[in-house]
């Protein structure tokens, strides 16, 4: 890899969340300069680590002003990594105008802007929740009819039709449909079934979970920043303009199994199953698309970020204050990705 201000400068918007803090420190270990674009809506904390790294930029910034996001960009920029959302079926829904505005008009204006400025790779997270509730008897592929039943998963899908809309020779979105993330990360997120099982199997020793039998695909967090790298660097007229399932296929679970799982790592926790009529999600989705045209083989497997989790639970890494911070109320939790 080049050096100095030679080397490829990535815009990552949202590089203080989840995934962002994550992809982050593998862009810069990777070699690439980082310029990230967040409004701090969960603090600094993240990031905070990164910010005396010579390859690294912070620009603090909101998608729905079109300042913001001219003030990080510019014609060094090779690529944009757009992750920024209200993420999650419960946030959208408690501020339906607010997720559009962010999910929809802020990812036209950042790829309008990204267009402007001659930035052909556009690299956007969306979520196999697109799929909403699907035949299970078969995993979904990408050109599965998509079922939203949630706000967030109409954002997406929305911002995905209108990105196809302006590829052309100058602009190459490449949209990823991830699977439910888990896995520690600079800022883990716990409105997610994995990381909020898991802590709840360790600290009080009781799951309720509902709707034990739907399906969903999972992934681990430092899998979804390796599937970001790999479509930072392979061409984009292998990729580019296209949309892929961005998982395993041999991590589609029911919920009971991932509750399994946790309760074999927790033997003493005690689970009670109960039905829900507030998340009916259910799918099984298709991978060998990312497969075949990333070589992506994930090296995380469920199993592995439960025993993450517990490790980082034990040693004090992850503390109550953090779940508390970083999650919805118990019922919305166990209806959460």
């Amino acid at each position: 890899m080049a050096t100095g201000k030679t080397k490829p400068l990535i815009v990552v918007t949202g590089g203080a969340g989840y995934i962002g803090s994550t992809l982050c420190r593998e862009l810069l270990a990777a070699g690439y300069r980082v310029r990230v674009l967040d409004a701090l809506a969960y603090g600094s904390k993240p990031i905070s680590v990164l910010v005396n790294h010579p390859d690294f930029e912070f620009v603090r910034g909101d998608l729905r002003r079109a300042g913001d996001i001219e003030g990080a960009l510019d014609s060094e920029v090779a690529a944009v990594v757009h992750l920024a959302a209200i993420v999650g079926d419960v946030p959208c829904q408690q501020n339906v105008q607010e997720a559009i505005d962010v999910n929809y008009t802020g990812t036209m204006l950042l790829a309008e802007k990204a267009r402007k400025h001659g930035i052909r790779r556009f690299v956007f997270s969306s979520t196999c929740s697109n799929y909403g509730i699907a035949d299970t008897s078969s995993p979904a592929d990408e050109l599965r009819p998509l079922n939203p039943v949630s706000i967030y998963a109409e954002t997406k899908i929305d911002a995905e039709r209108s990105l196809l809309q302006l590829h052309d020779a100058g602009f190459a979105p490449v949209l990823l449909r991830f699977a439910s993330a888990y896995g520690v990360s600079g800022r883990t997120r716990f409105d997610l079934s994995v990381n909020s099982f898991t802590y709840e199997a360790f600290a009080k020793r009781v799951l309720i979970v509902y709707s034990g039998d739907t399906w969903r695909p999972y992934v681990h967090v430092s899998d979804m920043a390796r599937i970001i790298l790999s479509c930072l660097s392979l061409p984009l007229d292998r990729i580019g303009g296209q949309i892929f399932n961005a998982g395993s296929n041999e991590q589609n679970y029911p919920k009971h199994e991932i509750v399994d799982m946790i309760a074999k790592a927790v033997p003493d926790t005690k689970v009670t199953y109960l039905e829900s009529v507030k998340d009916l999600r259910s799918f099984r989705v298709d991978f060998t698309k990312l497969e075949k045209a990333l070589g992506f083989r994930p090296v995380y497997t469920v199993e592995d970020g439960i025993r993450e989790l517990l490790n980082a639970f034990e040693s004090g890494l992850l503390t109550q204050e953090d779940f508390e911070a970083n999650s919805l109320n118990p019922a919305r939790r166990n209806n959460g990705a």
